[in-house]
């Protein structure tokens, strides 16, 4: 089976035989298998009224341990944005009635942004809407190779994050 990769790097390799294509070729798949799952993500998404980072935020939220919610700095770890990029996030999603701020108990300074039952509702239902897409997308392959190419990439991520 060829791809558009394999005909690109045959191609490059006609003009730079010395080339290691190896790594272009894996990164390159990766890069096209992300628009396809973005796309399949944006499209599920825009029928729940949401951004991905709206869905990204909400998320987040919803996979937290603790129903008190999380603290902007958690937030800001777990979908990888700046300061003031999640302080905007958390005002845009409290203003359509998605999260709200608390005060944190144990930091009167802090605070700590909960999910709201609209919340919630809508991050439930883009979830399901975005798990149907994705294992559409997945389901070309088997249940078996599924796993082990998400073994290897949580190998490569870890790796990547560890390293820092």
């Amino acid at each position: 089976m060829e791809d558009e990769i394999d005909r690109a790097t045959s191609r490059l390799l006609t003009q730079r035989p010395a080339l290691d294509v190896a790594t272009l070729a894996l990164s390159g798949r990766l890069i096209r298998l992300a628009r396809h799952l973005e796309i399949g993500r944006r499209d599920a998404l825009a029928a729940r009224e949401l951004d991905v980072w709206e869905y990204d935020v909400l998320i987040a939220l919803r996979a937290a341990d603790s129903a008190a919610g999380l603290s902007p700095s958690a937030l800001m770890a777990a979908t990888q944005v700046a300061s003031g990029t999640m302080t905007n996030r958390i005002d845009r999603l409290a203003r359509r009635g998605f999260v709200s701020r608390e005060p944190d108990p144990s930091d009167h300074r802090g605070v700590l942004v909960r999910l709201s039952a609209s919340g919630r509702r809508r991050v439930d239902h883009a979830a399901s809407d975005i798990a149907a897409a994705e294992a559409e997308i997945w389901g070309v392959i088997a249940e078996r190779r599924r796993a082990q190419v998400s073994m290897a990439l949580r190998e490569l991520v870890a790796c990547i994050e560890e390293a820092g």
